[in-house]
């Protein structure tokens, strides 16, 4: 499965990877069909199922995403219909290919969706099993069915934990190197406990480069090392914005802040800023403290770079 922040698993290649995967998946299917093919698959969609199958990989490979999903577990169905039920239909037996759905619903849902779609699709195939003509083999293959099943879902847990701790590594801007917005409020609050708990000062700023027009690294490598020269080496910067710097400074008052930044902005008079600083005051949270960031800043001016808040 495509994992946040990647654009390949393997190979440094996006497309050479994809083709790779195709080859190697399309051969092992079309050489299965061809030895089994009189208990697989009925003749007429034989030129289905190939395809399908193809373009299934093919987004196995995309970023994850809604669409991506729906197309995903619908071509899932679809083929569960091809491989399964019309088999079934066909010949009133089961297919080898009843294990094939839990496999690929693991890269498609998380671990929730799965552990539904596969409790319902575990319960169409025992209701296919018990009206097999011929249940000789009825037991060793519901058995071999529910160790299928919980594999997969082994497989689709640890695939979601695995995920969830890569995104806890993605929470940087690759640009800047800085905090992402999403860290911004926990981390806020997790330094206002501690303010209060230790009875320190806490002090936040919102600065705002309106030249900072896009997301190009050489465009901020002047912003980079005006924030650099402003910030002591224990406060958090985030990257809130496309224009937007959000910096959360322990053990500071509002004025020192603001007096930091005004020496900055004489090493670096070129670069074009506006910024907002605040500090805590008794009860406040974070999103109250972040909106007095914001309500400083919208007063700022040309001749006054930087607001302080007044409580």
């Amino acid at each position: 499965m495509k994992t946040p922040g990647f654009d390949t698993l393997v190979f440094a290649n996006k497309k050479l990877e994809t083709f790779i995967a195709l080859i190697i998946i399309l051969a092992v299917f079309s050489a299965i069909l061809m030895i089994r093919a009189d208990n697989i698959l009925s003749s007429q969609s034989i030129f289905l199922t190939i395809p399908l199958t193809a373009i299934l990989i093919l987004l196995s490979f995309q970023k994850p995403s809604t669409r991506r999903e729906i197309c995903g577990v619908t071509i899932v169905i679809a083929l569960f219909a091809l491989t399964v039920i019309l088999p079934f239909l066909l010949r009133s037996h089961l297919s080898p290919w009843i294990y094939l759905v839990p496999v690929l619903l693991i890269n498609f849902m998380t671990f929730r969706l799965n552990l539904i779609s596969i409790g319902i699709y575990a319960g169409t195939i025992f209701t296919l099993i018990s009206f097999m003509p011929d249940s000789q083999n009825a037991i060793p293959t519901a058995l071999t069915f529910i160790f299928v099943c919980c594999l997969c879902l082994l497989m689709a847990f640890l695939k979601d934990q695995m995920l969830l701790r890569l995104k806890a590594l993605d929470i940087f801007n690759k640009n800047t190197n800085w905090h992402l917005r999403q860290e911004l409020k926990p981390s806020l609050e997790r330094e206002i406990q501690r303010a209060e708990r230790e009875g320190s000062g806490l002090s936040f700023s919102l600065i705002e480069f309106p030249s900072a027009l896009n997301q190009q690294k050489t465009e901020w490598e002047p912003v980079k090392s005006f924030i650099h020269n402003s910030i002591r080496p224990f406060d958090q910067v985030f990257h809130y914005s496309h224009r937007k710097v959000a910096i959360i400074h322990p053990y500071a008052t509002k004025d020192e802040i603001k007096l930091r930044l005004e020496r900055s902005h004489q090493n670096f008079p070129n670069v074009d800023f506006k910024a907002g600083v605040t500090s805590l005051n008794i009860g406040d949270n974070s999103t109250e403290v972040i909106s007095k960031g914001h309500t400083v800043l919208l007063c700022c001016t040309e001749n006054q770079q930087v607001l302080c808040h007044e409580a």
